[in-house]
């Protein structure tokens, strides 16, 4: 049984009008018993609205050419689908600093080339209350680029008049946000644990993604020297998440379970370092 961990209805209802696909409620005949017992009569019609898988799998089916899953095919897409680890954080920039989401989802091209794809949501449409905005604590580094990212989503990649105008420089820079946002000191510090930085929520395990795509790049091979975190970075796919989906909630990691664990000793040593001290 599977869940939607984010669902965006604005980004479903827009994509279905610019797309020709009826999401609306459909009309279902009931069935009942004929007076005698024998046979059956039609009743009233009645008005069914669409699942949210409903709605999912009639736009996949409707733009199935238009999205990109292999990432084979050469730039730009305009939306992309697939399988896999999805990472959620907080976005602080932009004009809704306390409702911005950040996802991330590292995968590779069916050739095995490195492929990100950076992509900026609402914490609003995250479903359940699975992740809080409490839960990322406000702590170390962050973009100065955020304005220029704000931009970028705002006309849809139609628009970049930032001091980051290189299509190749914005996206490392999205990516940048999305691997070291939050970072103190040295990046071997936090590899591996995530949730050792501010403004991370957690990561969801085979998690089914589609994504709409404002700018598609390759970056250029020799014309980068790439941090750690960074380094075999082929393809940057920027834009906005329409939908998360995973097979049950156990496949979430929240970070902020994980930094309790890890404070709780300390907290247990302080009294006794106290009482050592006096």
């Amino acid at each position: 049984m599977g869940s939607y961990l984010y669902w965006s209805e604005r980004r479903v209802a827009e994509i279905a009008s610019d797309n020709g696909i009826d999401l609306a409620a459909q009309l279902s005949w009931t069935l009942k018993a004929a007076p005698q017992g024998v046979g059956a009569e039609v009743g009233n019609r009645e008005r069914t609205e669409l699942t949210r898988l409903d709605k999912a799998r009639k736009i996949e089916s409707a733009i199935g050419s238009q999205t990109v899953s292999t990432f084979e095919t050469p730039p730009p897409a305009r939306f992309a689908r697939g399988v896999g680890q999805v990472h959620f954080a907080r976005f602080i920039g932009g004009p809704e600093r306390d409702k911005g989401a950040l996802f991330h989802v590292p995968t590779t091209s069916s050739r095995g080339q490195r492929v990100d794809l950076v992509l900026f949501g609402s914490v609003d449409n995250i479903r359940g209350r699975i992740f809080q905005p409490s839960d990322g604590p406000e702590d170390g580094w962050y973009s100065s680029a955020w304005y220029a990212i704000a931009e970028l989503l705002e006309s849809r990649g139609s628009r970049n008049t930032s001091l980051w105008d290189d299509p190749e420089l914005l996206s490392l820079e999205a990516l940048k946000i999305a691997v070291r946002q939050g970072s103190t000191g040295s990046e071997a510090h936090h590899e591996g644990q995530p949730w050792t930085r501010g403004y991370t929520l957690g990561h969801a395990d085979d998690c089914e993604w589609f994504a709409q795509i404002y700018t598609d790049v390759v970056l250029t091979e020799g014309r980068w020297h790439l941090s750690p975190s960074m380094s075999g970075a082929h393809r940057i796919l920027v834009g906005a998440p329409v939908w998360l989906r995973t097979a049950s909630t156990e496949a979430v990691t929240r970070y902020e379970e994980l930094r309790r664990r890890a404070d709780r000793p300390r907290r247990l040593r302080l009294p006794f370092l106290r009482r050592q001290r006096h």
